[in-house]
Parts: structure tokens; sequence; C-alpha cells
């Protein structure tokens, strides 16, 4: 009888154990999505204030904060020298990633750009004033332009008023669109022009300049990755010969007069990459 009792117990035991189980399972399933969209927006948001709307002198100024005690366990581990090294190398790539993240940025509201303005001119022709057009179209656009309208907005109903919020706006993405966008807001709030014709020429321009950007990409293409492969095929070329046979590579590594050629080989193929950016121009456009 007592052994009945306990195998009762120990199932009983078994079932709630898999009721929980299957309970957690289930709230993970439910609650996922919604913590990875929350997670993807907090980070995005995270990432624009610390990267897009910090100044940029506290930027570097929290950077450096972070950065001097790394270089200074380096220092005292392997050398000055060795931290003098890890520091530049720092605020190097930290400039790089930086303007790489800000160019993505800026190309992706380039694109987002029309579709805005669509909506914007959607909303005035239904008898929205401009800050309540933008108000209303904020919530609907794509991140990254979304929390550019949205800080708009914010700077509108702080008191800054509509004409520096778009000057904070191309303060932050200084681009041509962007600043046709601007003046064209500028000129028909100031002197009454009539916004919705106006806003429909400049998106309908907008998409035609997109448009032979894109053609001229395309055209390109086969240019474009001669230049990478003339780039990057005397670098593998040399390490191959260099793995293969090391006696072939030994003069240009261990001379000053091959450490000479190289550098000057390195220089060459860059000013060539140069000039192959400025020769095919839009080709590179954002």
């Amino acid at each position: 009888m007592a052994l009945n009792q306990q195998w009762i117990l120990g199932a009983l035991m078994l079932l709630c154990w898999l009721c929980l189980i299957y309970v957690l399972f289930v709230a993970v399933r439910f609650w996922q999505p919604r913590l990875r969209e929350w997670l993807k927006e907090s980070t995005e948001q995270s990432l624009a204030d610390f990267l897009i709307y910090m100044p940029a002198s506290q930027f570097w100024t929290r950077f450096s904060v972070i950065l001097a005690p790394v270089v200074l366990i380096v220092s005292l581990s392997f050398s000055l020298i060795v931290g003098a090294v890890v520091a530049t190398a720092g605020f190097i790539s930290t400039y790089f990633i930086k303007n790489a993240l800000l160019s993505r940025r800026l190309s992706q509201v380039n694109r987002q750009l029309p579709d805005g303005l669509d909506l914007l001119v959607t909303a005035i022709s239904a008898g929205l004033s401009f800050q309540a057009a933008l108000e209303q179209t904020a919530p609907q656009l794509p991140r990254p332009l979304r929390q550019e309208w949205a800080l708009m907005v914010r700077l509108t109903k702080t008191g800054e008023g509509i004409y520096p919020a778009l000057a904070n706006f191309y303060q932050r993405i200084s681009s041509e669109p962007v600043l046709q966008f601007l003046l064209t807001v500028h000129l028909g709030l100031q002197h009454g022009a009539q916004q919705v014709i106006v806003l429909q020429r400049l998106t309908q321009s907008l998409r035609q300049q997109h448009y032979a950007v894109e053609r001229v990409k395309s055209l390109s293409a086969q240019a474009r990755m001669q230049g990478k492969v003339m780039l990057l095929l005397p670098v593998g070329l040399f390490t191959v010969l260099h793995y293969l046979h090391p006696e072939n590579t030994q003069t240009l590594l261990e001379t000053s007069v091959g450490n000479l050629l190289l550098i000057a080989c390195l220089g060459l193929m860059i000013c060539g990459h140069i000039l192959i950016r400025k020769v095919l121009g839009m080709a590179y456009a954002d």
C-alpha cells in the first residue's frame, strides 16, 4: 500500500514538472517574438543615441575613459610601445566603424525619404497642417527615418519650431535629398507655396535620382569588381608564393630595398583603387 502511494506521488510530481515545463515552453514561444522585437528596437535606439545623437566631444570622451584601462593594462603587461599601438588602433578602428555606421544610416534615410514624402503629401492633402502631418506619418515609416521623423516631432512639441527641427535633421543627415526637402518645406511655409504639388515633384525627382544611381551601379558592377580584384589579387598572390616558396619572397621581406619596393607597390595599388573610384564616380554613391 505504501509502495502504491509512493508511485502515485511520484507520478503526480512528474506530471507537475511536465506541466511546468510545458507552460514555460508556451510562454517562451509566446513572448520570444515580442522580446526579440523589443531587444531589436532598444538596441537600435541605443546605437542611435550613442552614435547619432551624442555630441562628438562627449562620444570621444566616453570612449577614451573606456579605452584607458585597457591601454594601461596592456602597457603594464607588455610595454609602452604596445600600449600606444593598441590606443592608436582603437581610435582609428572606432573612427572608421563609426563613419561606416553613419554612412549606412544616411544611405537608408535617403532611400526611405521618397516614401516618407508620399505619406506626408497624402496627410497634407487630407487637410492636416505640416506639423500634424509629420506627427501622423512618423509611426508608419520604417527605421531609421521613423526615428528622424519622431525627433523632429519632439523638437516641434518642445517649442523649437519647425525650422530649427528641419535644420537639426539636415545637420544629422547631411545629404542632397535632405537639403532639397529642407529648402522645399522652408520656402513653402514661408511664402505660402502649394506644398502638395512641390513635394510631389520633389518625390518624383528623388526617385529618378535614386534610379539613375542604381542604374550606374548596375552598369559599372563589372568595373567595380575588377577594381577590387586588381587590388586584392597581388596581395593574395604574394601570400601564396610566400607560403609555397619562401625563398622567392625572402629578398622582398628581409632587405631594405625589398621593403621599399613592397611599400611602393602597396602605395601604387591604393592610388589605382582611388583612381578607379574617382573615374566611376556615382557607382560608389551610397
